[in-house]
This record gives C-alpha cells, sequence and structure tokens, in this order.
C-alpha cells in the first residue's frame, strides 16, 4: 500500500518503513492543520496476563499502576538497576489481570527478555502480539471527525488516554487518545490481517486524511519536545536526565533503578536534557558538539528543520549547572560553531490542551 502511494521506503531497524510520501515539509504541515495516517505497525505489542499482572508491572515500571484504571493508559518506563532506560513505552490497563505493554520496535526483543527475568516470582504469562498486531496512528486536529465518520461510537466521549474497543470501517479495533506529534490524535490497534481495509478506509477521506512517513514524525515529536529511544533516552541516559522525571515514581514498592532515580531526582544529575533555537539557518543533527562560552558541554540529541515554527531548533544533553532559557550557546557543525539560544520546552504545543 505504501509503495501504491508513491512513498520513499527505507531501512529503519531491520523495517521496511516509508520516509516520505510527498514532502516531510508538506506531511508535517498537514498533519498539524488536518489529519496525518502514520503506518506504525512495527512497534511492539506485549501482552501481560494473569493473577499478579498489576502487582508484577508495579514492581518493574516507574509509574503507579495504583493510579491506572482499566480503559486507561500512561506513559511508563522500564529502567536498570543503575538507572539507565531500558525503553520507554506506554502501559495500557484492562484489568488488573491484563495488561499490555507498547514499546519501541526496535528493543522489542530485548524488553521481553527483561520481562521474563523478573517473573519468575509471579504468577503472570508475557506473551509477544507483535506480530499479529497491527496499528496505524491517525493525528492532528481533524482526526476525530474522520473517525466519528468511520464509526457509531461518539468519538468526542473518548478523554485524553482513554482507551475503547470498538469498530472502525466495520472493523474490530482497540484505539487510545494518545500520540507522538503534539496534536490530538488516536492510536488505532487491530488484527494484522485487517491491515489493508483499514488503511484504504482511512487514506479514502482524501479531504483530511494523507499519509505521513517517518520523516515528518521525527519533526512532529521534536517539535513536541518527546524523547526518542536512542536519542535522548538509553541505557546509558536515566529518565531524570532526560527531564522525565514526572514519570518517576516514589511508589512503596521497589522497581529496578528505584534509588538512583529518586536520589538523582533529589540532588539533581551532572547532566541534563535542554532545547534551543538556532540564530541561523543550520540545522543541529544528533551527536553535534554544543558550547557555552567556549567550553564543550555536551551534544545534540535530535535537531530538525520546524516547519510549523519555520526554525531549526535542537534538543542537547549537556552538563549541569544548565545555561539558563534565553542564554546563548553555540553548536558545531561541520567545524564551525553556529549561534543559538536556550528556549523552554515544547517548541510547540496544542492549542487545544489535550497533551
Amino acid at each position: 500500500m505504501h509503495e501504491k502511494s508513491n512513498a520513499r521506503m527505507v531501512d529503519f531497524s531491520g523495517w521496511y518503513m516509508p520516509v516520505q510520501y510527498t514532502t516531510v515539509i508538506e506531511e508535517h504541515l498537514h498533519t498539524r492543520s488536518k489529519a496525518g495516517l502514520f503506518d506504525i505497525s512495527h512497534m511492539g505489542e506485549i501482552e501481560i496476563r494473569g493473577a499478579q499482572a498489576q502487582q508484577f508491572l508495579q514492581a518493574l515500571l516507574t509509574v503507579d499502576l495504583g493510579s491506572l484504571s482499566p480503559d486507561r493508559c500512561m506513559y511508563a518506563l522500564i529502567c536498570l538497576h543503575d538507572g539507565g532506560t531500558v525503553d520507554d513505552s506506554f502501559v495500557y490497563c484492562f484489568s488488573s489481570t491484563k495488561y499490555w505493554l507498547v514499546v519501541n520496535a526496535a528493543n522489542t526483543e530485548k524488553d521481553i527478555a527483561w520481562l521474563r527475568e523478573h517473573a519468575s516470582h509471579f504468577n503472570v504469562s508475557i506473551r509477544d502480539i507483535s506480530d499479529e498486531t497491527a496499528k496505524l496512528d491517525l493525528q492532528g486536529p481533524l482526526s476525530e471527525n474522520v473517525l466519528a465518520s468511520l464509526s457509531a461510537f461518539p468519538m468526542m466521549m473518548l478523554e485524553r488516554f482513554d482507551i475503547v474497543n470498538i469498530r472502525i470501517a466495520n472493523i474490530p479495533v482497540m484505539i487510545s487518545r494518545t500520540g507522538y506529534t503534539g496534536e490530538d490524535g488516536f492510536e488505532i490497534y487491530f488484527s494484522a490481517n485487517q491491515a489493508e481495509s483499514l488503511w484504504t478506509a482511512l487514506i479514502e477521506k482524501k479531504d483530511a486524511v494523507k499519509a505521513i512517513g517517518l520523516g515528518a514524525r521525527d519533526t512532529l515529536r521534536i517539535e513536541a519536545c518527546y524523547s526518542l529511544y536512542g536519542h535522548e533516552l538509553s541505557e546509558e541516559i536515566s529518565p531524570i536526565e532526560a527531564g522525565l522525571g514526572w514519570a518517576v515514581h516514589d511508589k512503596q514498592e521497589d522497581y529496578p533503578g528505584k534509588d538512583m532515580l529518586l536520589t538523582q531526582k533529589k540532588k539533581g544529575t551532572a547532566r541534563k536534557l535542554v532545547y534551543f533555537i538556532m540564530d541561523e539557518k543550520a540545522v543541529p543533527r544528533a551527536g553535534y558538539e554544543i558550547y557555552f562560552k567556549d567550553a564543550c558541554i555536551g551534544h545534540v540529541t535530535s535537531g530538525t528543520y520546524a516547519p510549523t515554527l519555520e526554525k531549526m531548533i535542537g534538543m542537547g544533553l549537556v552538563s549541569t549547572p544548565v545555561p539558563a532559557a534565553g542564554e546563548a550557546l553555540t553548536v558545531k557543525i561541520r567545524d564551525k560553531l553556529y549561534g543559538a539560544k536556550i528556549v523552554k520546552r515544547p517548541f510547540y504545543s496544542y492549542k487545544g490542551g489535550t497533551d
């Protein structure tokens, strides 16, 4: 279906993925103004079932599942004992005995191995359902109207982080009001053998919906200051360093990395994520060095041209104490230093206030 839409296909962590259909800028702006359709079927889905499913995940995730009611989902981190990040994920609660973890595609096998390593003392089963589960994301201000036209369910009743089992275009789906673009939107999970049918039903809404590739997915998430594993998070970068302390709880139960993460939360870290806008038309790419007052203080983790802002923007991991908002930095790009200014996050936020 992507090839029929003239997508430019690339290798992405071993997956054959569409990077763009027209141009990244056009697809980005369409998602901000109408509705963008993303094929995210490469993501990993892991089902955790059993009498102790909640206790098991409570002992592994940084969030407090006691606050997560059935038919809701939340962002969650899986950490190493030293506070490094195994992966970031979304945890979906169907009941106290059934959960899903939605994880990064490249980390799925590693995540399952980590879960199973810690499951021996719990009455749970862990199943990789990634191959049988397709995932399409519809993001943007018109996404609710598009889905409402294809379903009898009153989409306006679904609040941010709610999940529900319904039919869209007469196809059974599980849908959540979530996304990775900074816009209002929905993530749709369903049987892989229905992927072509649902893709076709959505893409036929031509006035509102366009297919969006990985290129615009990246520029959209950078504008919203969302972390990407391997850039803002890794086994060497803790959630606290990445500015995700709000997803690290001091719940009663222990979980891997808890002591280190709470210490970092209380006493601070040697590195911290910062956000900056370039003064000049130069793109800050991941790995480029960041300087403050002639000293190298860190590196760019993600950078891009931001179509919504019409500026070059970036995120970077730098040593503390970090420069304050408004202070000047320089970024070394091809042996030349280019000026930038520290800003507060996010670069862009959805005006509807659901994020």
